[in-house]
């Protein structure tokens, strides 16, 4: 009996699209602990601030990034280090770094992941867990409409 070889070639972004996708409402994500002089600080706030520990965590997992990180700037240099390049073209996979929304609700900024069909996937700060949403949570002109500042694609994200 002659055994073929049979090629096996991982599927990376279906592999982190479904891990995206299926992170939806885990708490997971929710806090990061740090010694703040001699106090235990969640620095993330059960959830408030998770969307960059999310994002960072996610790709870590696929080394795609160094590692986790806590902050929107510094997963997003984290992003450049590891060869993300900016992109115009919205497709599945892209990370989404969009600026604070226009009815002045939160003073910074947010970061998340694209689906397709104007979904996004980011941590909801009021439930501390990722939530599917409208790439711009909102249409232009609409309180909670947030401006997209940049988008990153990785070559090992593409079909």
């Amino acid at each position: 009996m002659i055994h073929k070889k049979i090629k096996i070639k991982p599927l990376t972004l279906e592999t982190v699209l479904t891990v995206i996708e299926t992170s939806v409402g885990s708490k997971m994500f929710q806090s990061a602990f740090f010694l703040v002089g001699k106090d235990k600080k969640d620095i993330l706030n059960k959830g408030d601030l998770s969307c960059a520990f999310f994002v960072s965590g996610v790709l870590a997992m696929f080394g795609l990034v160094d590692k986790v990180h806590a902050t929107v700037s510094g997963t997003a240099k984290a992003l450049e280090t590891a060869g993300w390049q900016k992109t115009k073209k919205l497709v599945p996979g892209v990370v989404v770094v969009w600026d604070k929304p226009q009815d002045g609700s939160f003073d910074h900024q947010h970061i998340g992941f694209y689906l397709g069909d104007e979904v996004a996937i980011s941590n909801n700060s009021k439930k501390g867990t990722p939530a599917k949403h409208h790439i711009t949570f909102g249409k232009i002109g609409t309180p909670k409409y947030r401006p997209i500042i940049v988008m990153y694609k990785h070559k090992n994200l593409s079909k």
